[in-house]
């Protein structure tokens, strides 16, 4: 624990040390002050589990229900023990501030009384993600206080968070992160806070204008608004030492106070060490209290192991589970339940059929299985990186290289310290067919690329990219996906090899220039074939079970769903199966508009 004063600091510091604590180093820790021993603190990515401090080849990390399912519990209870043990991993991690969740008292209390922050968000009117950067949410002082506020100010009253994180959106004309009246009269002389006040990502757009509203702490470093442009701004006498001293005696607070319980130096591991019974069962009582059960007049639920029948599960969730949303909430989980393999394990494998009936993605599902790293048996693939491009300069030799299991590769950070800034790089893997089909290969990328099938080119996205018609995946900010069909033989192995340059796209405001790709692939159908498939199996089974709803090509961060519908076939599906055989149950995995009964 860093012991000092914090009055005899703030007399020491000098305005630069200042200035350098007012703004994050790197993606995930604000900057420490050798000089004084004042030391950096980590954050993480909630709020359904530590991601810890990569998108790329992220820690795996136990993956709770989202907070709509955690809400949906009502139970005070469980929230307080989902924040304990949030606690737990983060200290595992050495994590100081956990960046959930949104508003919940219980779950903060949880983490905090463990010794670990929380940082509540977003502070405020955040109703929307698509266009958020200029989004101007117009509303009366009424509105605002007892809409927008009045979740904030109960966690105040209730919990008292470290930190509050600003939306990006601006609130009667000015944005959140520059609000003097958001951030100093109504958080610190009204509601009597000492949070510290974090920036969204790229969320701070201005020197002086933001720090005297009140905004303390600019994310993710370096800085770009603080830094040489904040210290002109204090020779300029445009920010008021009283200000300046405000916002880094409130940092230091915070440093002091995280470092309480969690230890400067922790050692991370990958592996899936941290991956407990106690875990498992939370995350199993959570999910289980969160189902609503809208309707079961026949008493076809619960599952009776003793009874003596067949099953069908059927629907695109059956084989693709969504097991959480994209953007922040993405992570890679300790573990992922197939409902098939949970079904078997009461019933029997041999009493359950399965069929699609329907897609219920937007975007080819991930490449994470079938394929290993070239040369060994291990799953995943090898990522290489050069400074010259190895398609025209075949005898280059890559300046660094990694191995990795995810088919979303976002290069935003965890990359090996050669990587360039501005780079060429090859992702390669072996795929084995499971059968012969016709594969459907979806490629994305932020930046330019290709897809090489055995040598030969299956998709281009580097001469050319789609114009967008919705939305992408990392953030928003990858190209649209362009599908190639590949026939493949059973056992069959394939190369596959992306190549990418992180230049040459127009990013959005704030992104980062880092590149990245997705790769996916599925078994192409006809949707009427499937269709007919599934509903015959329906018809000769005693219990279809239909998995469906939405997945994190639907839900995820930096933008928004612009229907309640269920994606594409998927409510044909639901009622083509009733209707044949109307001892079906439903599962759906959000809560649509539908159209059956």
């Amino acid at each position: 624990m860093p012991v000092f004063d914090i009055d005899a600091v703030l007399r020491d510091l000098t305005t630069d040390e200042k200035v350098t604590l007012l703004a994050g180093v790197d993606t995930w820790s604000t900057a420490p002050i050798e000089r004084r021993e004042i030391p950096s603190i980590k954050v993480s990515d909630g709020p359904h589990g530590l991601r810890g401090s990569s998108f790329f080849n992220s820690q795996p990390a136990m993956l709770l229900p989202s907070g709509t399912a955690m809400g949906a519990t009502f139970d005070i209870d469980l929230m307080h023990r989902v924040g304990a043990i949030l606690a737990t991993e983060a200290k595992e991690r050495g994590v100081h501030l956990l960046l959930g969740p949104t508003v919940s008292s219980a779950y903060i209390n949880g983490v905090q009384e463990n010794g670990v922050g929380c940082c509540i968000k977003h502070f405020a009117a955040h109703d929307q993600s698509t266009d958020s950067t200029e989004d101007d949410v117009r509303a009366s002082e009424r509105t605002l206080r007892e809409m927008h506020l009045l979740p904030f100010q109960i966690a105040v009253r209730y919990s008292d968070p470290w930190a509050f994180m600003t939306s990006y959106n601006k609130i009667n004309g000015v944005h959140a992160a520059e609000d003097p009246w958001l951030l100093t009269r109504v958080l610190r002389d009204e509601w009597r806070s000492d949070a510290v006040t974090v920036s969204d990502w790229y969320g701070t757009y201005s020197s002086s204008s933001a720090l005297n509203a009140g905004l303390d702490l600019e994310m993710p470093g370096p800085a770009r608004w603080r830094g040489d442009l904040l210290r002109w701004a204090i020779t300029s006498n445009k920010v008021t030492k009283r200000s300046l001293d405000a916002s880094v005696r409130r940092i230091l607070g915070l440093v002091k106070r995280a470092h309480a319980e969690v230890p400067l130096d922790v050692l991370t591991t990958s592996s899936n060490s941290g991956d407990t019974l106690e875990k498992r069962e939370l995350c199993l009582e959570v999910a289980s209290d969160a189902i609503v059960l809208l309707k079961n007049e026949k008493g076809v639920l619960p599952v009776d192991p003793a009874r003596d029948c067949t099953y069908a599960l059927i629907g695109p969730g059956v084989h693709h589970p969504a097991v959480s949303g994209g953007g922040s909430a993405d992570l890679t989980p300790y573990y992922v339940s197939f409902p098939f393999d949970e079904l078997a394990g009461i019933v029997g494998a041999e009493k359950i059929r399965t069929a699609i009936g329907c897609r219920g993605h937007l975007y080819t599902p991930l490449l994470t299985t079938c394929v290993t790293i070239p040369n060994t048996s291990l799953p995943g693939y090898v990522v290489e990186w050069y400074t010259t491009d190895p398609l025209e300069n075949t005898n280059a030799e890559p300046v660094a290289s990694t191995t990795t299991t995810e088919a979303s590769m976002y290069f935003a950070d965890n990359l090996p310290d050669t990587v360039p800034a501005t780079y060429w790089l090859l992702a390669r893997t072996k795929y084995t067919a499971v059968k012969t089909c016709t594969l459907e290969l979806g490629l994305c990328v932020l930046g330019k690329g290709k897809l090489f099938v055995d040598g030969e080119e299956m998709i281009d996205l580097y001469t050319s990219q789609p114009p967008k018609t919705h939305p992408t995946p990392m953030f928003n900010q990858a190209s649209m996906e362009t599908v190639a069909e590949l026939d493949v033989i059973q056992g069959q192995q394939y190369t596959l090899t992306i190549y990418l340059q992180n230049t040459g796209f127009v990013a959005g405001a704030g992104a980062l220039n880092c590149g990245g790709l997705r790769i996916g692939a599925v078994e192409k159908i006809d949707p009427a074939t499937a269709l007919s498939e599934a509903v015959q199996l329906a018809r000769n089974v005693d219990f279809p079970i239909v998995i469906a709803g939405l997945n994190s090509d639907y839900e995820a961060e930096a933008f928004d769903r612009t229907t309640l519908a269920l994606p594409p076939g998927i409510d044909e599906l639901i009622a083509r199966v009733i209707e044949v055989n109307p001892n079906t149950a439903c599962v759906l995995l959000e809560y649509p508009n539908v159209c059956w009964q």
